[in-house]
């Protein structure tokens, strides 16, 4: 609603006006009347500077809004916008599965990106992932070595941070080269499902389950329910397969370079030293070093998973704010 002095003005004559009639009806001095012009008055200036103070910080607010907004998407257009040779960069943080930090869903189509632009000469991957789902970690690792197979001219390389384990190294695995700090966490090959049986505690307790399937098998992973000899043949060959499917899928990717170490598939891991001297890993170093000798001569490149603008615009306040506070709370110190 718009708003100007010359409405102001107005307002203040016409409540003038009425409190003359009052003031007069009753026979009020004209002194009473001129002190209640003033009153009004000082009223009506106080309410536009209130207004003025407010659409002030609005438009200051508003100001800021556009500023981080525009910087996100500046960010994003120079993160993808390369101009000559590039390394393509991918970063796989967090447990691997459907909704998680990493997801095949929206990771695979990074890959497919890669690939098509033909400035791109080399991928490096900076791994740090304890596992998650076999699914996604399987389908990411054949997406990899699909396109070693057909460009093996782009090396693949993977740079492992704090850990490359389960899912994580399973991923790892397709890559022309493991790069390791001395520390990383490595391995894990192996398939874990865990749970807990409390039949004989709720039967203690006079608790009776009721528990209605169709199909013999369909409650089999009931906690409050015995398991049957036969479910639990069945589920081990399921873990079983699904480890083998693992192992195969190492030994494909690393070839000779692995060492016979029994303790390699059992589920064990192991620390970057190890890694290289069982097979697990190729040399010692991290993702930047790369970036500054075996790829010094090409442009990095980021590919990160899409995501909706608001979810830019957030993540980056989240962390300007996070900044601030973390900044007022070191000056209190």
């Amino acid at each position: 609603m718009a708003w100007n002095e010359e409405d102001d003005k107005k307002n203040i004559e016409s409540e003038v006006e009425v409190k003359k009639t009052v003031l007069a009806s009753s026979d009020t001095s004209d002194g009473v009347v001129d002190a209640l012009k003033e009153v009004l008055g000082a009223q009506v200036v106080e309410r536009r500077r209130a207004r003025r103070w407010k659409i002030f910080f609005r438009f200051v607010y508003l100001t800021i809004f556009i500023g981080v907004l525009s910087a996100a998407f500046m960010s994003a257009e120079i993160d993808e916008v390369t101009v000559s040779d590039s390394v393509a960069v991918i970063r796989m943080q967090g447990t691997i599965g459907a909704q998680s930090e990493v997801d095949a869903n929206e990771y695979v189509p990074l890959f497919d990106d890669i690939y098509a632009d033909s400035r791109n000469k080399a991928v490096l991957i900076e791994m740090n992932s304890p596992g998650g789902s076999p699914v996604h970690a399987g389908i990411l690792h054949d997406v990899i070595m699909k396109y070693r197979k057909q460009f093996p001219s782009i090396p693949v390389v993977v740079a492992v941070e704090d850990m490359a384990a389960s899912g994580g190294y399973y991923i790892a695995s397709a890559a022309d080269k493991i790069v390791v700090d001395k520390a990383s966490l490595v391995g894990s090959i192996g398939v874990i499902s865990g749970g807990f049986e409390a039949s004989e505690l709720i039967e203690k307790l006079g608790v009776k389950r009721r528990l209605f399937i169709a199909g013999e098998n369909k409650g089999f992973m009931d906690p409050f329910s015995p398991m049957s000899e036969q479910a639990q043949e069945s589920w081990q060959a399921v873990l079983d397969e699904t480890h083998q499917q693992f192992i195969s899928a190492v030994k494909e990717g690393r070839g000779d370079r692995l060492t016979n170490d029994p303790q390699m598939f059992t589920g064990m891991v192991f620390t970057g030293t190890q890694a290289l001297q069982n097979g697990l890993a190729d040399e010692l170093g991290y993702a930047q070093n790369l970036l500054n000798t075996e790829f010094s001569g090409l442009t990095p490149a980021y590919y990160t998973p899409y995501q909706e603008p608001w979810e830019k615009v957030a993540k980056q306040l989240g962390v300007e704010l996070s900044a601030s506070v973390k900044s007022w709370l070191y000056e209190l110190r």
